[in-house]
């Protein structure tokens, strides 16, 4: 079931909100070493650039349980962005998880956050990492169990 739009323009407001505040970066690969970021594509539309999915990215790697991944296995996820629009605005990324030895794709999953009406950048922008936050938080259940 998806949100009411007022509670995405809420979560929206919340993670620009956040954002602005955070001023420290963090490298996804340092907090844990069983997986990593991978390669990163923004879209066209200002907010859904690189840089914001990369950022985004990082943070919901850090949030995942390490003890709810695959121990043999060190993964690479790598995420970019396949649509946007901008009335309404929204944001739809795809992410792949790979095993980093032999290159196997585990999981292929999608994310995807809207808001109603026309967005400013910042809004556009927080629609993008609630995207990326629908993909990333889903890796876990995604993996197969070994």
């Amino acid at each position: 079931m998806s949100p009411h739009p007022s509670q995405l323009k809420r979560f929206a407001a919340g993670v620009v909100f956040l954002a602005l505040g955070a001023s420290v970066t963090h490298d996804a690969g340092a907090a844990d070493a069983s997986i990593a970021l991978g390669e990163v594509s923004g879209g066209l539309l200002p907010g859904t650039e690189a840089i914001v999915v990369k950022s985004a990215a990082e943070g919901e790697l850090l949030r995942i349980d390490p003890r709810k991944l695959p121990r043999a296995r060190t993964l690479v996820v790598s995420i970019a962005v396949a649509a946007t629009t901008e009335a309404p605005a929204s944001c739809t990324v795809n992410a792949t998880v790979r095993d980093r030895r032999t290159g196997a794709m585990l999981a292929i999953l999608e994310g995807r956050a809207r808001t109603e009406g026309r967005a400013d950048d910042a809004t556009r922008a927080a629609v993008t990492r609630a995207a990326v936050s629908s993909a990333v938080s889903r890796i876990p259940e995604a993996l197969p169990r070994r």
